[in-house]
């Protein structure tokens, strides 16, 4: 496929200027837009993707969450449950809406882009996909995934953090039986089951689960970041018994994946 990256980052960078630069959310998006570029490159080099497909994998990092902006633009939020969905928005605004063209003349990889942009924030990719649009769909997903361990463990300490909530009261707070339930078969958690701060916080550490490529593993590793979010600790008995439970699958699961070469 004939992507011109200079082409692809001159008009995202040109799109996004045209939000509020002083909106910290609009900062933090495009931010988090380029880092998965990066990652999601990353990945598909180290599964030894062909120079073409790496350059459509970091073509679908940049405009993964188009929608985010399209959903402020509209409804003065980021929160899905509130508005509308950013990954089906960002496919309606890309190709519903024919905006795809703004970024690439080239058309041939049209229907792998929709879906990889459409379907990254699905609780599990549906089964009629095609084994090209699902290494697709799963990339953008671990990059996706990847950076937001970040973007959580960075806003950790903050009083502005991504909870909501002053940390003292977040180490208080329970882990609903529903989440833990869904912990313990190594699940991500479904957000209609999340019903406090900690319920949010489990449910990042879940994501771990469903990472797709050992190269996306080994990307976590490097980074920390996910590992300052396992030491997080709780002042609830029940809630620290709890994530020491998660911290146990985790390692389970690497020890595992390890043994199997996965």
């Amino acid at each position: 496929m004939n992507i011109d990256r200079h082409r692809v980052i001159q008009r995202f960078t040109a799109y996004v200027q045209k939000f509020d630069h002083t909106d910290a959310g609009v900062v933090l998006k495009y931010e988090h837009s380029m880092r998965v570029s990066r990652i999601i490159e990353d990945i598909a080099r180290g599964i030894s993707l062909s120079d073409g497909d790496v350059n459509l994998a970091w073509c679908i990092g940049v405009l993964h969450d188009i929608g985010r902006f399209e959903q402020l633009r509209e409804y003065h939020t980021f929160i899905d449950y509130r508005s509308v969905d950013h990954a089906k928005y960002g496919a309606k605004y890309l190709f519903g809406e024919g905006h795809i063209r703004d970024f690439l003349t080239d058309a041939s990889e049209d229907d792998v882009i929709r879906l990889a942009v459409g379907l990254h924030n699905v609780f599990q990719l549906p089964g009629e996909l095609t084994p090209r649009q699902r290494q697709f769909c799963q990339l953008i997903r671990d990059a996706d995934k990847i950076d937001i361990f970040r973007v959580y463990a960075t806003h950790l300490e903050k009083p502005d953090n991504v909870w909501h909530t002053d940390l003292s009261r977040l180490k208080e707070q329970p882990i609903s039986d529903a989440v833990m339930a869904q912990a313990r078969r190594m699940r991500t958690i479904r957000t209609e089951d999340k019903k406090t701060r900690m319920d949010f916080y489990a449910g990042v550490l879940c994501l771990y689960f469903e990472l797709s490529y050992a190269v996306s593993r080994e990307l976590v590793k490097e980074q920390g970041y996910y590992e300052k979010l396992l030491q997080f600790h709780s002042r609830n008995r029940q809630t620290e018994a709890r994530l020491d439970e998660i911290r146990s699958l985790v390692k389970c699961l690497g020890n595992q994946q390890n043994q199997d070469g996965l």
